[in-house]
């Protein structure tokens, strides 16, 4: 029987801050990790570690049937996503999902390096990519958010051009 247990913070020490904190804890070689905003398909959690075989990490990629990203989100996306991968030599579906399935061990290699922010994810994949780990990624819909979003689209994403040429840069 599975068994869960909760990490809580006093205060918001930032996304990625809590998947640090999360799998330096952890007891199982692999990690599952979703966002809790209603976004992701869990259903499809199970098809994520079927494909584990031969993968350090397998990234739900949104590029199913149904996706809701928002329209002025996009154009930023899309340019972000052909930077990395012109700078990884790799086709990159999903550069930043939040449901993946990864190994512990591949996290922990890169647990100092990763940051406490939401761009966390970004980075290990970028990180794994550039470190020749076997990444896979599977198309999965996206549905609307429950809430509103902490990004702020011109600042986070020249954030984000910088964070992805950094990494690749640092890795190489």
């Amino acid at each position: 029987e599975p068994h869960l247990t909760v990490l809580r913070h006093d205060t918001n020490r930032g996304y990625g801050y809590s998947i640090k904190r999360a799998v330096a804890q952890a007891q199982y070689e692999t990690l599952v990790l979703t966002d809790a905003d209603g976004t992701y398909p869990i259903e499809r959690i199970p098809e994520l570690l079927a494909m584990m075989d031969g993968a350090d990490m397998v990234v739900g990629a949104r590029t199913g049937e149904n996706v809701r990203i928002p329209l002025a989100r996009r154009p930023a996306k899309w340019v972000l996503r052909r930077l990395a991968e012109y700078l990884t030599r790799t086709e990159i579906p999903d550069l930043n999902s939040g449901l993946r399935v990864m190994k512990r061990s591949l996290v922990r290699r890169f647990l100092p390096l990763l940051p406490d922010g939401f761009s966390l994810t970004t980075t290990i994949t970028l990180a794994s990519l550039t470190h020749q780990h076997p990444v896979k990624f599977i198309p999965i819909n996206y549905a609307k958010r429950v809430g509103t979003s902490s990004i702020r689209p011109l600042r986070d994403t020249a954030n984000f051009l910088s964070l992805v040429v950094r990494t690749v840069m640092y890795f190489r």
